[in-house]
């Protein structure tokens, strides 16, 4: 179904971290490319590389460095192009806290420390998704969720609020409209719903007994993936009420759920005009999926599985909404690899 079609090159290798790769990949309303990937972002230490898709853009690539004015050194542990207020942004999650860029990754825009734990501890923020492109939520090491809204045009942010829903660091964040998952490192997944002016906890999926390491929203699906090489799919349509002044507890049923992988699953993407659902793992393995109602009963099935030789990828994300293109990064090479239908 897929088939390699070139390689990207990288200026650094890639960190031994969960989504190591980002894509800005502009929507309908924020972009010209109508879904389509410009750029790629993979990190090596406290580097970015951010790489050029387009063939017209090929010889643009840029070295981004998150570093501090002390001697302290800087670990960054996400990168994430979002639609934020009116502009795209370059949001990156460090040991030294939450920093933003404009979508090059030129200009520093803002920064927070976003730290609750001791300073002579190992801290970092990690866990970044926005609400209908007006609010940004991150996570951190000590499992606290930090709430920060747009002022105005200008991405100019203001802190709001921080909730505390987990107990242990927090792996990853995502979101649809004003509804938001949050998972950790024990396998917790707190169900979040934003009222306009306050983030409300709604429900809570307790642990498999492994650790989340990619969280999807769409449409009424919360997919999720297991550090087990399990893909769980949640029903998320619960996510979403009018507050009262109580707190609901609400069941989250769960739909279907596969033992996608040998190992960790890395990463997780979803092409949203498909359905199409990727994994990639420590397996060496990348797999494409579809997941779909038969009967009203959501069913996932296995459409393609392409293996990189010696291997532990680390990163996968789809170039375009409609899934026909791909591509994977792996530990310790500076190889981005892209297939296409």
């Amino acid at each position: 179904m897929y088939e390699r079609e070139n390689t990207l090159l990288l200026s650094t290798s890639a960190s031994a971290l969960c989504n190591n790769l980002a894509v800005n990949r502009p929507s309908g309303k924020s972009g010209k490319s109508g879904g389509n990937a410009t750029n790629i972002a993979v990190v090596h230490q406290n580097n970015i590389n951010v790489i050029p898709v387009t063939e017209s853009d090929k010889n643009k690539p840029m070295f981004i460095t998150v570093q501090s004015n002390s001697s302290v050194l800087c670990e960054v542990m996400q990168v994430l192009w979002c639609d934020l207020g009116f502009e795209v942004v370059l949001v990156v999650g460090s040991t030294l806290g939450l920093h933003i860029y404009d979508r090059e990754g030129v200009d520093l825009l803002f920064s927070h420390p976003c730290i609750d734990g001791p300073e002579d501890e190992y801290n970092f923020v990690k866990g970044i998704a926005t609400l209908n492109n007006e609010v940004l939520c991150t996570g951190n090491s000590s499992g606290v969720l930090r709430v920060f809204g747009v002022l105005d045009d200008e991405t100019c942010l203001s802190f709001m609020d921080r909730k505390e829903g987990h107990m242990d660091a927090i792996t990853d964040i995502a979101s649809i409209d004003y509804r938001l998952a949050t998972a950790d490192d024990s396998g917790v997944i707190c169900l979040w719903y934003f009222n306009g002016t306050e983030l409300l906890q709604i429900a809570t999926i307790e642990t498999f007994g492994s650790a989340v390491t990619s969280l999807f929203l769409w449409k009424d699906w919360l997919a999720v993936a297991y550090g087990s090489g399990h893909i769980r799919i949640f029903d998320s349509s619960k996510i979403n009420y009018t507050y009262d002044g109580s707190r609901p507890v609400t069941a989250v049923r769960l739909l279907t759920e596969t033992a996608a992988h040998a190992r960790y699953i890395t990463a997780m993407d979803v092409a949203l005009g498909a359905d199409y659902l990727l994994t990639a793992s420590e397996d060496s393995y990348v797999k494409i999926w579809r997941v779909c109602k038969n009967n009203n009963v959501t069913e996932i099935n296995l459409l393609c599985s392409s293996q990189i030789n010696d291997q532990m990828l680390v990163g996968g994300r789809f170039l375009n909404n409609n899934g026909t293109a791909f591509c994977v990064s792996a530990y310790d090479t500076n190889l981005v690899h892209c297939f296409k239908t």
